[in-house]
């Protein structure tokens, strides 16, 4: 039997010999759900009333399912790929739709999370605490600004509902892993609150060298002291420190090296009506990431000849205050009219080791510290006609200090043509910033351009959803066409001449698919598939095999695919299977000199998981729960960038208390 068949054996199995009582909820697209979607717009609306194409994950779910980061959740979105190179805590990009690492907008609970220029990291963003994962693929700038390129990922953390409730786990397995986390919440008509918190303990999957350690602390509270206003307020904050061998080819040579990360969101939003059709609404806003790199000499290495960073800091952060107001000017019809302020800040700082001349010396390199301003008025309008038709329109102008204006709209339909059947169409643009170091660097091998302009796109987008059988099978396809154009490249130039420049193009369209199907009370099966086609239009100055005219964009695999089963009987047990499917794709290896472009092969994933409750709480007050989860049940081996091998088989088992 092949590898491929014993996948579908397994999953045909789980869907087949497990009895169901009650309905679990995978991940599916917005047909079929009764979920309030807030992230596209920004207002609230019906799922089915969203011109995007959305999708929403259930923390409850997730977390039954042994998952416990945002970034294996986000392997579940049709479009969505995500790239981690090598172990545990390395950084992780994520390609939404063919466009670049930095073209997702992340927001927690509201709170932008990506660094200036639109970086972000996935790989210590946990589930903990979270409520729901609210995902918006398509451009969304009019209302979220710069870095809402390709998408949007909303982290929603628990409001706390009912009764008091409070958990605790634990789990330990390969690699010495090790997972302890806690949570408690609760609430009643006026108010409602949650706490959380986590770690997870791990040596890594090289040698030596490799540990990594994350802690995350989670609060939100939320009111509503009478029937005309509400607030909230949330935080999240994170730390972590990942030891790593490798050097830029994936060679394990040292012995020392290490990074630590530092982040916090801080949010606080209310909104009051003024009336029967005039709500006010302020949303304040807060974040801060810090990065510290550390690499000294080191008997590992041999450095003769060579020049390199051997430790660096950035401090950066981002406050903002978003003022709208929303005019309810017919039952169907919304209106918003508001303005943001945000301020960026980046800090750099770092030491440069070299054995040039014959003999060690370090130079300290003079800090970097600058910061810039963007004042954004917007306008938006939806509307949410009860014969069946969905609509929003929108426009934002940006005025940033650095780039100056900037226009970004967005218009979308949908139709619900009869019950069960949806048809929607959307088109847009959007940006990304420059980083601060295009803008501002100044180094003698790199000078930042003040006169940059942000990276943008325009795209457009169809999809058809059916539901069938009374949502028993609901099923979705899209196709979108991206074009990315002005993007920023490095550039060989004069001594004190500006390093970058408006030069590259590129261009993504696709298929994305998807189908659930729910036979039976309590067992949900479910299937994704996406079909991607990226190509450069323009090289631009490049002058590496990973951009060149007429090649594909590289880490984006043309085909991907998941299938799913998960069975949830009643409160006793969720057991789970899923096999990722990821194709070949165009990656640079930089082993070699010069560096070659390489065709990394397909390979695939197959999860395991079981969460069995051996004592209920409605029965003894509390409620004990054993938990297991196997990844890469086969053991694939692959890799995930040139020279970074995927975990192997990978086990977890443990167990949780609730009441």
């Amino acid at each position: 039997m092949s590898r491929s068949s014993a996948m579908l054996v397994i999953l045909a199995g789980v869907a087949a010999l497990l009895p169901g009582a009650l309905r679990a909820q995978d991940a599916a697209d917005t047909t079929g759900l009764a979920d309030i979607i807030v992230t596209s717009t920004a207002v609230p609306l019906p799922a089915d009333a969203v011109t995007s194409a959305v999708t929403v994950l259930d923390g409850d779910d997730l977390r039954a399912r042994g998952i416990r980061f945002v970034q294996d959740a986000l392997a579940e979105v049709p479009g969505f790929f995500l790239v981690q190179p090598g172990s545990f805590g390395a950084v992780s990009s994520l390609f939404a739709r063919g466009g670049e690492s930095d073209y997702v907008k992340v927001l927690v609970d509201g709170v932008p999370a990506n660094q200036p220029g639109g970086q972000f990291d996935f790989a210590t963003l946990s589930i903990d605490n979270v409520e729901r994962i609210e995902v918006v693929r398509g451009p969304a700038s009019v209302v979220h600004g710069s870095d809402a390129v390709t998408g949007v990922v909303q982290i929603v953390t628990r409001r706390g509902r009912g009764p008091v409730t409070a958990s605790a786990s634990a789990e330990a397995g390969t690699f010495s892993a090790s997972d302890v986390e806690g949570s408690a919440s609760g609430g009643g008509p006026r108010a409602g609150w949650s706490v959380g918190g986590s770690r997870f303990r791990t040596s890594g999957t090289y040698p030596f060298n490799n540990d990594f350690a994350a802690q995350t602390l989670s609060a939100r509270l939320a009111g509503r002291p009478d029937g005309v206003s509400d607030a909230s307020l949330a935080l999240r904050y994170g730390w972590n420190t990942f030891h790593f061998p490798t050097d830029g080819s994936g060679v394990p040579v040292d012995v020392n090296q290490f990074s630590r990360g530092r982040s916090l969101t801080a949010g606080a939003e209310g909104g009051r009506w003024l009336g029967s059709r005039v709500e006010a609404r302020l949303a304040l806003a807060l974040s801060r990431t810090r990065y510290e790199f550390d690499d000294r000499p080191d008997h590992s290495a041999d450095t003769s000849g060579f020049a390199f960073m051997s430790a660096r800091r950035v401090d950066a952060g981002r406050r903002s205050a978003d003022a709208r107001v929303n005019l309810r000017a017919h039952d169907a019809a919304m209106v918003t009219l508001g303005a943001q302020y945000e301020l960026e800040h980046e800090r750099q700082a770092g030491r440069l080791t070299s054995n040039f001349g014959g003999g060690p010396f370090e130079e300290v390199q003079p800090p970097f510290d600058r910061s810039r301003h963007t004042w954004a008025p917007y306008a938006q309008a939806t509307l949410d006609l009860p014969g069946g038709l969905g609509a929003n329109a929108g426009v934002r102008l940006d005025e940033n200090e650095a780039f100056g204006t900037f226009v970004t709209w967005r218009a979308g339909a949908a139709w619900r043509l009869r019950p069960g059947t949806r048809i929607r169409a959307s088109a847009g643009t959007a940006f990304k910033a420059p980083t601060f170091a295009e803008n501002y660097a100044a180094t003698p091998f790199e000078v930042g351009n003040p006169a940059l302009e942000p990276e943008r796109t325009r795209s457009w987008e169809i999809g058809v959803e059916q539901g069938l059988a009374r949502e028993a099978v609901t099923l979705s396809a899209a196709y979108f066409d991206q074009r990315f154009r002005n993007l920023i490249q490095y550039v060989f130039g004069a001594p004190g001449e500006p390093t970058y420049e408006n030069l590259g193009a590129a261009d993504a369209r696709g298929v994305e698919a998807g189908a659930t199907v729910r036979p039976v009370s309590g067992l949900t099966l479910s299937a994704s598939y996406t079909r991607l086609r990226t190509r450069v239009t323009d090289a631009g100055a490049s002058t590496s095999p990973g951009f060149a005219d007429g090649e594909r964009l590289i880490r984006r695999p043309s085909h991907s695919g998941r299938v799913g089963a998960s069975w949830r009987a009643g409160t006793r047990a969720t057991l789970s299977a899923a096999a990722l499917f990821v194709g070949a794709r165009d990656d640079v290896d930089f082993s070699a000199f010069p560096s070659v472009r390489v065709r990394l092969p397909a390979y695939r994933l197959v999860d395991l998981s079981a969460d069995v409750a051996i004592l209920e709480p409605a029965r003894h007050g509390v409620g004990v729960a054993l938990t297991a989860r196997l990844e890469n049940a086969f053991d694939e081996e692959y890799d995930s960038v040139v020279g970074f091998p995927g975990r192997g088989r990978t086990l977890y088992a443990g167990g949780r208390v609730h009441r």
